[in-house]
């Protein structure tokens, strides 16, 4: 019956040790997946106005901006709701105006699926758009079949009434490339030439937006402090986290919920390591008195029960570590679990070994507790008279 018990007790912690690498590493992988597509689309860091929704870029010293130590690319931004229309279909968008420096930075280069992506060569009335946008003008990229959109600005020194079509200036441009970055994206913006959308708002000076792209290795936060110390009070900046913030929260949120969830359940499966050392400490009673009358002390005798605790619990960590480890393992190299419909065609899994330090850690605490208290609390309870009498 021990032995059962001890079984039951191994294969507690077995399970919730394997759950705890395999469910942890889920949701790094998704975690760097959400990461990875952010990455390609938003700035590492993305200044904005305090107060309006536009500034003026002749107040601002592009130059002493650029010699920050750490940025590696500054450009205004001009970042707009529009309507674009081709032949018959017509669409709402986020018009994004950006400078050379954009492109330069790759930050659109690698999710380019159709065309090119790079500044106009011949004229600033190209366009890059997404794969969602793409698809509700059906639109093609080639100019031999009509790849010529209308773009419509709403601007903002004409008074907006029912029959008014003067506060909205057309303007042509052609679809040069087609992204695909996630559906956020890909439905929702379009790119263009910083001159072009600043010549259909009538912007002038205007821009919405600073972005910055960093080198690899700086540190950003401490770049924003500096970024913001030149531009002064006027200006609010955030970094590529705090952009998307509440999704990176969310995701880390779920992740140490289901972690407590599982350490919980761990917990309980200790229960039955109490009730192991609990019935073998009553049923080597005989045993342990014949140690005692031999000159035993009571830290002897009790490390013998805690240490059978701790094996119980390593001997299941170790197992569950084994096929957690492999199970990541068969799911990265041959991708068995398939997501439907999704931007990736699997479930990504990253192994981090902060989580499994702070896996083994929990087992660590839980299991010398469960192990220590009962046997501590038996061995005061039935042979402290005999250890006094020694």
């Amino acid at each position: 019956m021990i032995n059962i018990t001890s079984a039951i007790s191994v294969l507690g912690i077995f399970v919730s040790t394997a759950a705890m690498i395999i469910v942890l590493s889920g949701f790094n992988g998704i975690e760097q997946l959400v990461k990875e597509l952010y990455n390609s689309f938003d700035p590492d860091i993305e200044v904005v106005p305090v107060k309006g929704k536009t500034y003026d870029i002749s107040t601002v010293d592009l130059d002493k901006l650029r010699s920050v130590e750490g940025v590696e690319y500054v450009y205004p931004v001009i970042e707009e709701i529009t309507m674009v229309k081709h032949e018959e279909q017509y669409v709402f968008s986020t018009m994004k105006g950006v400078g050379p420096d954009f492109f330069k930075s790759n930050l659109i280069s690698n999710n380019i699926i159709d065309g090119v992506a790079g500044p106009s060569s011949d004229g600033e009335n190209l366009a890059i758009v997404g794969y969602g946008v793409q698809a509700k003008l059906q639109v093609p990229v080639k100019e031999e079949y009509n790849n010529r959109i209308t773009i419509y600005g709403l601007l903002r020194s004409e008074k907006l009434s029912k029959n008014n079509q003067k506060a909205f200036k057309p303007s042509e441009s052609y679809v040069k490339g087609v992204f695909s970055i996630n559906p956020e994206f890909d439905n929702d913006y379009y790119i263009v030439p910083i001159a072009f959308a600043q010549a259909l708002l009538e912007y002038e000076n205007n821009r919405t937006k600073l972005e910055f792209v960093l080198l690899e290795n700086a540190d950003e936060w401490k770049v924003k402090e500096e970024i913001l110390a030149i531009l002064g009070p006027d200006f609010s900046a955030k970094t590529r986290y705090e952009q998307n913030e509440l999704i990176f929260k969310t995701n880390e949120t779920e992740k140490w919920m289901v972690f407590l969830i599982l350490g919980f359940i761990m917990l309980i499966s200790t229960f039955n390591i109490i009730a192991s050392l609990t019935m073998l400490v009553l049923d080597k009673k005989k045993d342990i008195k014949t140690l005692i009358s031999i000159g035993a002390t009571d830290k002897m005798v009790r490390n013998i029960f805690v240490v059978e605790g701790l094996l119980i619990n390593f001997i299941g960590a170790l197992l569950g570590a084994i096929v957690g480890f492999a199970v990541c393992w068969v799911q990265f190299e041959f991708k068995i679990i398939t997501m439907e419909n999704s931007i990736v065609d699997h479930w990504p899994v990253i192994v981090k070994w902060t989580d499994v330090a702070l896996i083994f850690g929990t087992i660590f605490i839980i299991g010398s507790l469960s192990s220590f208290l009962p046997v501590n609390f038996l061995i005061k309870r039935h042979f402290k008279s005999m250890f006094h009498r020694n």
